[in-house]
């Protein structure tokens, strides 16, 4: 089994970009926790983690060739998102849902003609409603304004999620939901032990994501 993980920052996770071969550099969050979970049972699996941090649809979409088409994999799992929709409400930079499902589209097109027999696993992006004043009193209103304009954010985030959902079952992909498991979570042990800005998962947000991750893709790994 050979398993490609794409994505942004979430998926990232600070990973060491330097390391090209297989079965390391995974970064700090659920990719390195859902590649230990299968090497350990799986030690012939071959895993990558190419995602890069601050990427949007059109930033994956550009490197796709590369990080992805030219990589041997059985399994791809992406999770995009949040990106198109922060750099659009913040600095007016970011794909609508119409062009984001559109870059998404073509990706996972490309994808099943280099590879026609793999599977897909596609992410539901998240953010969580966190008054990030809770821990910094003096953070600025820029900063907080997932939690001050949390129905803009919210609604464009669920909008995104329903477009990758529609392309899981176009593809007939594995999807995981995400946003509103995250927001159950908060209501009962606090935003903040989740999530670390309302956007990056802290390491029991990252476990968390590892868990869903491996329980929906059980029947692919077997």
């Amino acid at each position: 089994m050979k398993i490609l993980f794409q994505g942004d920052s979430v998926t990232d996770s600070t990973r060491d970009r330097r390391i090209t071969e297989p079965n390391n550099g995974f970064g700090t969050g659920y990719v390195n926790l859902v590649a230990s979970n299968l090497l350990l049972e799986h030690p012939d699996y071959t895993i990558y983690n190419r995602a890069i941090a601050g990427n949007r649809i059109g930033d994956m979409y550009a490197r796709w060739i590369e990080d992805t088409l030219n990589i041997d994999f059985d399994l791809l799992s992406v999770m995009n998102g949040i990106n198109d929709v922060g750099f659009e409400l913040r600095m007016g930079q970011g794909a609508d849902a119409d062009e984001f499902e559109f870059m998404y589209d073509r990706m996972l097109a490309s994808a099943k003609k280099t590879h026609p027999n793999s599977k897909f696993v596609l992410l539901e992006p998240f953010v969580m409603q966190y008054d990030l004043r809770e821990k910094d009193p003096n953070i600025s209103d820029s900063s907080n304004d997932i939690f001050t304009k949390w129905d803009i954010w919210s609604s464009n985030i669920k909008e995104r999620g329903s477009r990758v959902k529609k392309l899981a079952e176009k593809y007939d992909a594995v999807f995981v939901p995400l946003f509103d498991d995250f927001a159950e979570l908060g209501k009962k042990y606090g935003c903040g032990h989740w999530s670390l800005d309302c956007i990056h998962p802290t390491p029991a947000g990252h476990a968390f994501i590892a868990k869903k991750w491996l329980e929906a893709c059980k029947d692919l790994l077997k």
